[in-house]
Order: structure tokens, then sequence, then C-alpha cells
């Protein structure tokens, strides 16, 4: 029992993720079965899995030591993904204890055990529907010996409602558990900025499924074809090549529409001379992909060819300009030039680029100004644009990781001019 609570502990342990400790109090025990690795990683990728989880534990308690935390609390679905390989499908309250000193604990939702079992090693513990989560994490705080509020949170994933029942079931002012010093957010974004090479594996097979569902697509491209005709053609031949979904909603493009750089994929149908702008990714374990192609239905109108030619050139200059210790906002300014130097620099209207890993958008951002600098293990995405109103838009994008010595591009379908239908 904690707290008047009748809880289930799952006797699993990620081996040489803690020292001992059981966070959450006494519980009945039950034996971890045996479980077919379908849809799972082999028995090799998660070795290396564990070994991946192991460090970025340890990452997390340096964290904690350095700031004088008992404990940190991991409630966002990305970090949760990040640290456990599980996502929290419902919006029941799941909690990742890390003790400063002691082995991991996530409290989940009952009903998703089996789940979380089949992704993750970590010790559980389950609260049924009826019962309070707050009650039961307020125990493996305590255990933790964070009962006094030496807690770090993902103070930008939490909200404010959940925060006021965690202190509440502690008995503190939710003010006592927001250290800045101590703030998780930001830590854990920098530490997945830089993927280890069982990520950046994940992300080069997320983007070859996308050399697929182009060759589908360019092959369905024809006068009357509509844009969501060609947004399900990418996503079946992705899902077909063994995506686990799409990586964001699909953007499909035709004419003027192709000038909006996030236009939404309508009922438009295709007409000759018209550009077709294909932004899209897949996504595997979480980890996603993101390409932008742009091609047209028969002959390129003489304009929108040379801006495909100039915006071409941009990304190959930004791409150029990746190796580590650059300056993210100097690729930014690799790609701008070329565009403004050929005239069309009023109508590039966005960024060069993003991070890219278990979110589509996130650390670090190719922007103007950045100074924050490469290093070996990023993934960014290198995308300029051209986008003339009332006539069309071009974009190439492709996902890039830094290397020790430049970088390696991981989309590989074609960049050439094509016309298809």
């Amino acid at each position: 029992m904690v707290h008047g609570l009748c809880l289930l502990l799952i006797e699993t342990s990620l081996a040489g993720a803690g020292t001992g400790g059981q966070p959450g109090g006494p519980g009945r025990s039950v034996r971890r079965p045996g479980r077919s690795n379908a849809g799972h990683p082999s028995d090799k990728e998660a070795g290396h899995v564990r070994e991946s989880m192991i460090r970025r534990f340890e990452a997390v308690r340096q964290f904690l030591r350095e700031r004088g935390m008992a404990a940190g609390l991991v409630t966002g679905p990305i970090s949760m993904r990040y640290l456990t390989g599980w996502s929290n499908p419902s919006k029941r309250f799941a909690g990742l204890v890390i003790p400063a000193d002691g082995e991991p604990a996530l409290l989940v939702p009952a009903l998703e055990v089996e789940e979380v079992r089949s992704a993750s090693a970590l010790r559980l513990v389950a609260w049924q529907d009826g019962e309070d989560p707050f009650a039961a994490l307020s125990g493996m705080l305590r255990a933790a010996g964070a009962g006094e509020g030496r807690i770090a949170l993902e103070q930008a994933d939490l909200p404010v409602g959940q925060l006021r029942r965690i202190a509440g079931a502690l008995g503190l002012a939710p003010s006592v558990l927001l250290d800045a010093a101590a703030d998780l957010s930001p830590a854990l974004s920098a530490q997945r900025e830089s993927k280890d090479e069982d990520e950046i594996a994940l992300l080069q097979q997320a983007a070859d499924m996308l050399n697929p569902a182009l060759d589908a697509a360019l092959a369905a491209i024809r006068p009357g074809v509509t844009e969501r005709e060609i947004a399900r053609v990418l996503e079946e031949a992705m899902l077909a090549a063994g995506a686990d979904g799409v990586a964001f909603e699909t953007h499909v493009l035709f004419g003027p529409a192709s000038a909006l750089p996030h236009g939404s994929t309508g009922a438009r149908t295709l007409e000759p001379g018209h550009v077709v702008l294909m932004d899209f990714g897949a996504q595997l374990r979480g980890y996603r992909s993101d390409i932008t192609r742009t091609v047209c239905c028969g002959a390129w109108p003489d304009e929108l060819a040379r801006v495909y030619d100039v915006v071409l050139a941009a990304n190959q200059a930004a791409i150029a300009a990746v190796k580590p210790g650059v300056p993210l906002g100097d690729v930014d300014r690799a790609a701008r030039q070329v565009i403004e130097e050929a005239g069309y620099g009023a109508y590039f209207i966005h960024r060069t680029g993003h991070g890219l890993g278990l979110e589509i958008h996130e650390e670090p951002y190719v922007v103007a100004g950045n100074e924050k600098v490469l290093r070996p293990g990023h993934v960014i995405t290198i995308e300029p644009g051209v986008y003339l109103p009332g006539v069309g838009g071009v974009r190439i994008e492709d996902d890039v990781v830094v290397t020790e010595d430049g970088c390696r591009v991981l989309t590989s379908w074609t960049k050439e001019r094509l016309s298809a239908g």
C-alpha cells in the first residue's frame, strides 16, 4: 500500500540503470513473462537500446546531483519516449521518477502495463482507474528522498493542474517545485540534440522509406488528380515500406497553392504547367524523417524553372556549409545568400531548417543569428524555398546528419528538376 492505494509493483529492471533503491511503496511482485519480439528490436538491437538508455539516465542523474536535487520527474511525452522507449497514448497520468542515486521507476495506468513492458525494462508501478495517481507518485518521490520538494520537473511540459496536484500530494506549495535552475526541459532538449548511432540508424531507415513513396507519387501525377489523392499515394507507400505512421500531416500543394509554405492539402485538381510540392515524412519507432520535393505536371514554366535551379543551388550551398563547429546561422546564410543574389530574397520567408528526431521540429534551428555551433550527431533539415504569390512555390528539403568531418545526407531521392504526367 502507498498512501492508501493498492498498487501493482512490476519487478523489472534496467541493468546498470541505478544503484539500488525501489522508488514506490511495497506492492505485489509479478514476474515479468517472456514476450515475443514481433514489432520490437532484435536482441542485438535491444542491447544497444539498453546501453543508450543507461547513458541517458546517467546524464539526467548528473544534472540532478549538480543541482542538489533528490529526483527528477519526467512527464512530457517526447522525453518519456526518449528515456523509456514508451509513449503514453492516453490522457491518463504517467510519470517517470529518476532518483539522483537509485533505480528509476515508471508510474503508468494499469491498462498500459503490457504495452510498456514490451517497450521498456524499467521498474513499473501501475495505478487503476478510480485510484489517485498523484498519491502514488508522492510515495515514489518520498522513497527517492524528494519529499521536501528537491525535485527537478519538466516545467515546459507540465500542465499547471498537474503541478498543483503533485505539490498537494506532497503537502507543498507549487512554487516550491519551480526552481528555474533545476528545470529538466532545456536539459533534456539539449541531451536529445546529438543523436547516437542507434538513433541515426532509425532516422536513416525512416528517410529510406520516402523513396518508394515519391516513386509512387511521381507515377500517379497526371492532369485531373487531386492533392488528396497524391497525399494518399505517398502515405500508403510509406506504410507499405514499413513505416509505423506518418511523421506529420502530409502536405501536397498544386499550382499557386504551392506558394503557401504550410498550405493545407485539399481537393484542388492538377493542371498542366502546375508545380506539385510534396512535404511529408515517415515515423519509425518514434523517429521522424522529413522531405520536400517539387516537380511539375508537364513542362516547367520558365520562371518556376529558374526558381527551381536557384533553390537547388541554395540547398546545395547550405549542405556544403554543414560541418562541426559551424554556427547554425552561417548555414542559414549560405542558403539565403544564393537566393538573395538571384533576386528572390524577399520570397524566401522562413528559416533554412530545424532539428529532427523524436519531434519533427526540435533543437537546433538553422536560422539567421543562431550562434550555436553544429556538433557530430546533430540531425537537421535543409529546406530553402522561394514562394511567388499567385504563381507557385519551390522547396527542396533534405535531412542531414553532422559527422566528425562534415555531414551525410540521409534523404536520397533525386533533386533533378523533373516533369511528370
